[in-house]
């Protein structure tokens, strides 16, 4: 979901409920409209100065352009959404990234692009990287490397009124699911689908949206019984909702984050430097902090740090 989420679309769990919230919530691609009313978004950030160890890393190729390119989906505040200017990409990832840049001696640009069209992209060496909530999977691992630098897991959310307010994967047979396309979450409801079914259960009724806003916006009218998406999106959406959409249980498959790659560029080992170099700064959970996403901090960035 994005800062979107915050300003024109009224949110339909009742007719006397018009938060201004998951405005317009159309395909994320190379521009957008869309905007932020979080606080978190104007409040300034160290960034750190660049570090001559990790430079030397840095590709020959990439040094001489001076700018890292990141792709991003930015419908998923609080790591990245579309600020109040309607183009501005702000959250935590995005204050990640420019440190990362900064450490390494250059300048970090961000493009906006649907989540499922983000590993396509980097292969076709569209962007030198990515920092969009990716989790390191074994199979994604295949087709680029990562760089660890958070850890989260999905969690079920609901319209507060909801009848229906699921705790465990097991309790999804027979209903309606929304998630969004490319992510760890549509895996896992095509797996639970299998599951259901095989046991002789009803099937789980697997609604996939193009962006985070879509998803919310299909269970906060009633179209969609019950989505998932990462704790950390949860808690800013039940903010930004004024507690009209809520998580339901725990978060669970929790995994680490990591930065794609394209794997023949030479970045990873700067990439990963400058990760590790963050990290042991104070910054990090100073950004952490501030998007109100601390438990996502870890203490170590890995390579392909896979575990499934």
């Amino acid at each position: 979901m994005s800062s979107r989420l915050a300003t024109s679309i009224a949110i339909a769990t009742t007719s006397a409920l018009s938060l201004g919230l998951l405005a317009a919530c159309g395909d994320s691609d190379d521009s957008s409209s869309s905007t932020s009313a979080d606080p978190a978004s104007s409040a300034s950030t160290t960034v750190l100065k660049a570090d001559s160890a990790v430079q030397a890393l840095v590709p020959e190729a990439i040094q001489k352009k001076g700018t890292l390119v990141f792709a991003t989906d930015a419908t998923a505040p609080p790591n990245e959404s579309v600020d109040t200017d309607g183009k501005t990409i702000v959250g935590n990832e995005v204050d990640i990234a420019k440190n990362l840049a900064s450490l390494m001696g250059l300048k970090a640009e961000f493009v906006n692009v649907s989540f499922d069209s983000i590993i396509p992209g980097l292969q076709a060496h569209r962007y030198d990287l990515s920092i969009s909530g990716f989790r390191d999977t074994k199979e994604r691992e295949k087709v680029v490397d990562f760089v660890t630098y958070a850890k989260a897991g999905p969690q079920f959310f609901v319209k507060s009124s909801a009848g229906f307010k699921p705790t465990s994967l097991d309790e999804l047979c027979g209903h309606s699911f929304a998630v969004q396309s490319g992510t760890i979450q549509e895996d896992i409801a095509q797996q639970q689908n299998k599951k259901c079914t095989d046991a002789g259960k009803k099937a789980v009724d697997v609604k996939v949206f193009k962006t985070q806003d879509q998803q919310v916006q299909a269970v906060a009218n009633g179209r969609v019984e019950v989505g998932a998406q990462n704790g950390p999106n949860n808690v800013y959406t039940t903010q930004q909702t004024n507690g009209a959409i809520v998580a339901s249980g725990k978060p669970f498959a929790e995994g680490p984050w990591g930065m794609p790659v394209p794997k023949d560029t030479g970045l990873v080992k700067a990439l990963h430097a400058a990760t590790q170099k963050l990290i042991d700064s104070p910054v990090y959970l100073q950004i952490l902090k501030k998007w109100n996403v601390s438990d996502q901090a870890i203490t170590k960035s890995v390579i392909n740090g896979a575990i499934s």
